[in-house]
């Protein structure tokens, strides 16, 4: 069994994850070889002939384009790695900018820039988005979470070397979460930093934007344990992405107004900055902006002109 890691655009967060598996790395080690991973051991190019390849970080110049192209040609299985792969994550936020100004800031706009301000062009060219795996290549299966938690890999690899399927929970986060639904009166939306929230209670109940109702689980419901509202870093939940009438926007804005009475039209009054807390890890997924009442063509066309 021969096993690849490829990376595209992201942070690597995906392949430490691998390598947290610590003491289980040693057991899949047993039943396969990494045959390459550009993170972890000096290899160039993916060899011909991998079993399973998987594949981390979103699409968002030519030279990643390239290697997904090449992976995808070399590979039996092809496995989204992480929720950049799956929906393009924080990479896709890059589509709030034109390519232009994104340039300018990176080689102009920072402390740390050459003095000349000069704008490399031996760089691989940015493709006019961001792209997730699978809106350019045929994927097998999909593995989400920014990172991936490691109590999960333990039990998808194993499952995955041997041809079979791991039974995991379908459930969103707030299944998973240990906090209780108490009475909701005078709600008003908090930003993140507004007081300390009570750990006894639900999140989304004292006012603050969590979206564990439409974020897909697996992770534990690791950040509301500990007192810090869902991100929605491991993509939406099942029915948002099974449903094309269901999107995060409007599922929490009826979230909410079911919660505390409130009409759906003032919940939308409250919200702020829809780019940055509804859509962090799916802005550049083209099955999330395809969606009948998706935001994400607005918010890009609105933001990058």
């Amino acid at each position: 069994m021969k096993i690849a890691i490829e990376e595209l655009a992201g942070c690597s967060g995906c392949t430490i994850a691998v390598l947290d598996l610590h003491e289980t790395l040693l057991e899949v080690l047993k039943e396969a070889e990494i045959v390459y991973s550009p993170v972890i051991m000096d290899a160039k190019e993916p060899p011909e002939g991998i079993d399973i390849a998987f594949v981390t970080g979103c699409v968002r110049n030519e030279e990643n384009r390239e290697r997904l192209r090449k992976i995808r040609s070399r590979a039996k299985i092809l496995v989204a790695f992480g929720t950049c792969a799956c929906y393009g994550g924080v990479s896709g936020l890059s589509m709030l900018s034109s390519n232009d100004e994104i340039f300018k800031t990176v080689y102009r706009g920072v402390d740390t820039v050459k003095e000349d301000g000069k704008i490399p062009s031996d760089v691989p060219k940015f493709l006019y988005r961001a792209f997730a795996v699978g809106d350019l290549e045929k994927v097998d299966y999909y593995i989400t979470g920014c990172p991936p938690k490691e109590q999960f890999l333990r039990q998808i690899f194993p499952a995955l070397l041997k041809g079979d399927k791991a039974e995991l929970s379908r459930k969103s986060v707030c299944s998973e979460c240990d906090r209780k639904m108490g009475s909701v009166e005078g709600w008003k939306l908090k930003r993140r930093y507004e007081g300390i929230p009570d750990r006894e209670h639900c999140l989304l109940g004292q006012g603050y934007l969590c979206l564990g109702p439409v974020t897909f689980g697996r992770c534990g419901a690791a950040c509301p344990k500990n007192n810090v509202p869902c991100h929605g870093c491991n993509g939406p939940s099942l029915d948002i992405l099974r449903e094309p009438c269901r999107d995060l926007y409007n599922m929490m804005v009826r979230r909410i107004s079911d919660l505390t009475d409130i009409p759906e039209k003032k919940v939308e009054g409250e919200l702020y900055d829809v780019a940055h807390t509804m859509y962090p890890f799916t802005i550049g997924s083209l099955i999330m902006e395809d969606k009948e009442n998706s935001k994400i063509r607005d918010l890009v066309k609105e933001r990058s002109g």
